[in-house]
């Protein structure tokens, strides 16, 4: 995502909870960086003091930390890695908002993107946890949708399928190299938010697999 930004020319600022990731990732893209854990509501406070200390406006606000645990059946689920889960994918998210709204209304504009899943769209077997979030995420962004009518401030939600992504590191899925690539999902991010009129809520699933005969 922040490369694909930096390839529209934007003033990005990237942040994440792991300070030699960050770092090495800055570098190589050449952005602004700002340590936060999002599970922090102080950390995501301080970020967005800091950007717009730095550049006096935050026009995009990205939501997009996510974990997932090993799938599971419900009454498996280990209920400290539930909260933490909880803590990163929705709790981050619902601080994310908040923060960015702040800022947002006082500058008169300003959109929130939160990176959804097709798992918030339809419960699916053993990712309970995951999908719960995802569905939370989903009501936080269409109410905040109502809520803002009249404000300009848009509020995109954004539903891609399986990517390539070390998400699964618990247990990656044994097809996991027929999934999108993170760069291309990104790039059609950007081209719906160029848009004159965005898809409010943007589903974005792999291609189907190719029979072979």
């Amino acid at each position: 995502m922040a490369q694909a930004f930096v390839r529209e020319e934007a003033r990005v600022v990237i942040s994440s909870h792991s300070k030699e990731n960050l770092a090495s990732t800055a570098r190589e893209l050449s952005v602004d960086s700002f340590l936060a854990d999002v599970t922090s509501y102080e950390d995501v406070k301080r970020l967005g003091e800091y950007v717009f200390a730095k550049y006096g406006v935050i026009d995009v606000w990205i939501n997009n930390a996510g974990i997932q645990i090993a799938p599971s059946l419900v009454e498996d689920v280990n209920v400290e890695k539930l909260r933490y889960l909880f803590d990163v994918n929705f709790f981050g998210y619902f601080s994310g908002c908040q923060v960015a709204l702040g800022y947002m209304k006082k500058q008169g504009h300003g959109v929130i993107i939160n990176i959804n899943s097709t798992a918030g769209l339809e419960g699916k077997p053993e990712i309970s946890a995951y999908s719960s979030s995802k569905f939370a995420i989903k009501g936080v962004t269409e109410s905040l949708r109502k809520e803002l009518q009249n404000a300009n401030i848009q509020v995109l939600g954004v539903f891609p399928g399986g990517m390539q992504t070390d998400i699964y590191k618990e247990k990656y899925p044994s097809d996991l190299q027929e999934y999108m690539k993170a760069e291309a999902v990104a790039q059609k991010v950007i081209e719906n938010l160029k848009k004159d009129n965005p898809e409010m809520d943007q589903v974005i699933k792999r291609p189907n697999k190719h029979v072979h005969q």
